[in-house]
């Protein structure tokens, strides 16, 4: 929410989901319901109004233990709870709060969303504005039927963008470019001029790439690394709270149990948030290798596009004829330039290691043997 006295825009994300994107939701926002039923409960019990301290401190623990909600949605449902009247029915109820570590916006066509069996990335379409935001939350998601929404409160200043929308839009979309330049008609169309000139420049801008991605994967590695250890120590003090709590009980020391708790609760939803980053690195790391990818069989391409140039055929009967037969010093210098970056940022590279190399090759000559033989019977 800003700060100013102007509310925020209210944006509207239609999203487009899958039978079994749709099941995930539906799932989640049984789950949510249930809680709902369980904090009527609670207020009813203790006799309680708008107190979201007291329904915390009562509720909070069985709304985790019977629906499996992550943490951040119990306590924002439990303040959106707060504000509803008595006697809602949760029945009725077809929206839920959000913030940004249960939902975010991957990309220019997909969003990602936290359920009750992990985050599900679907595409959506920007419905536009209309009109104030007004909620406590940053976000809500809406199921009416089919009709999956998601809508936020934004300001007019656009927000920096991520580092990994970064990546994904320049390396990808260089990669993308490079090949494109490849192609047999950009090079045709500058053949009697400077056609090799072309493929060479290709060569170089690949390499440049190739280096920009083996950064961007080495700080990948080393966030996800960051992320998992700080996870591990809060997870073991997590393990060890429970024979804690059961002696401060037995010792009659009711005040030692609730500290206890209240650090069970804080570190459950500091573990939560933890693999919700964790998840996020990994896309990240998946879009960092399939530019890795990309600009390695580009480069192959270019090495062969350059080696007919400067080696012509007598003639060109087979487009495929020598395709592959680039000599094992260009295989060995790609090798060397690949590994350039590791000594650089001192990081050690998946793709660095050779038995990895040749897990590599041995994957990319299974997959063309199969090909082949899918061609020799005659199956696409």
């Amino acid at each position: 929410m800003p700060r100013s006295g102007t509310l925020p825009s209210r944006l509207t994300y239609r999203l487009l989901p899958g039978p079994g994107d749709l099941d995930a939701v539906r799932a989640l926002l049984g789950a949510y319901r249930r809680m709902l039923a369980i904090l009527e409960e609670v207020r009813r019990e203790h006799g309680l109004r708008a107190n979201v301290v007291a329904l915390i401190e009562h509720g909070y623990g069985r709304v985790r233990d019977e629906t499996g909600l992550p943490a951040r949605l119990v306590t924002l449902g439990i303040r959106d709870f707060a504000q509803q009247a008595a006697g809602l029915d949760p029945e009725r109820v077809v929206s839920m709060p959000l913030d940004d570590k249960l939902f975010s916006v991957k990309s220019a066509s997909e969003i990602a969303l936290s359920t009750l069996c992990g985050r599900r990335t679907m595409p959506y379409r920007v419905e536009g504005y209309d009109g104030p935001w007004g909620e406590l939350s940053s976000a809500r998601l809406t199921l009416a039927g089919d009709a999956l929404t998601i809508q936020v409160g934004v300001t007019v200043t656009a927000p920096a963008p991520k580092e990994e929308t970064r990546m994904s839009e320049t390396i990808l979309t260089r990669v993308g470019r490079i090949i494109g330049g490849l192609s047999n008609a950009a090079l045709e169309a500058v053949e009697d001029r400077n056609g090799l000139a072309v493929a060479e420049q290709a060569l170089r801008e690949i390499d440049a790439v190739i280096d920009e991605a083996r950064r961007d994967l080495g700080r990948i590695r080393a966030e996800e690394h960051r992320l998992t250890a700080r996870r591990g120590q809060l997870d073991g003090e997590r393990t060890a709270l429970p024979e804690k709590l059961a002696l401060a009980l037995s010792s009659g020391r009711e005040d030692l149990a609730r500290a206890g708790i209240s650090r069970q609760l804080d570190l459950e939803s500091q573990i939560e948030a933890i693999d919700s980053s964790l998840a996020d690195v990994a896309e990240r790391h998946g879009a960092a290798a399939k530019a890795m990818q990309a600009a390695t069989a580009a480069r192959r391409d270019a090495e062969h596009r350059i080696a007919l140039l400067r080696n012509p055929p007598p003639k060109a009967t087979d487009p495929l004829t020598g395709y592959g037969g680039e000599d094992a010093q260009r295989a060995r210098q790609l090798e060397h330039s690949l590994r350039t970056i590791d000594r650089i940022t001192g990081t050690t590279s998946a793709a660095a290691d050779p038995s990895v190399e040749e897990l590599d090759r041995l994957h990319r000559d299974d997959a063309i043997e199969r090909r082949l033989a899918a061609l020799k019977q005659g199956r696409p």
